[in-house]
């Protein structure tokens, strides 16, 4: 893929957008979506780019989803860090605190979750 490529595919990412949730046990819960074929921007370090002012986050987290699963959408969760790391093989482009990860198939996003539970929070 040439750098145009790259431009283009960028500029036409899905930007990943924070989801916000109050858990009674675990405080501020943030969590991501990652879709099954999707080009995807994601922050690094999303702490740097979001914030709720007088609240503490617990728990930063990403979500695969499946678009072909016909039992279900969610895939499983993971921690966001340890995520961002799983999918080092998929980032094509980092840009800043951004990270472009290409579009992966159910198979690719089922295969992150080798050797760890499947946790749905």
């Amino acid at each position: 893929m040439d750098s145009k490529e790259l431009i283009q595919l960028w500029q036409g990412a899905y930007r990943a957008n924070p989801g916000v949730y109050e858990k009674a046990d675990s405080g501020i819960l943030v969590s991501f979506a990652l879709t099954e074929d999707t080009p995807s921007l994601f922050p690094l370090l999303p702490e740097k780019q979001w914030a709720l002012p007088g609240k503490t986050i617990g728990l930063w987290m990403i979500t695969m989803v499946s678009l072909t699963n016909p039992l279900g959408g969610i895939i499983g969760q993971m921690e966001y860090h340890q995520a961002i790391g799983r999918l080092e093989p998929f980032i094509l482009l980092k840009r800043g605190n951004w990270a472009l990860i290409r579009g992966m198939t159910h198979q690719e996003l089922d295969s992150l979750f080798a050797g760890l539970p499947r946790k749905i929070i």
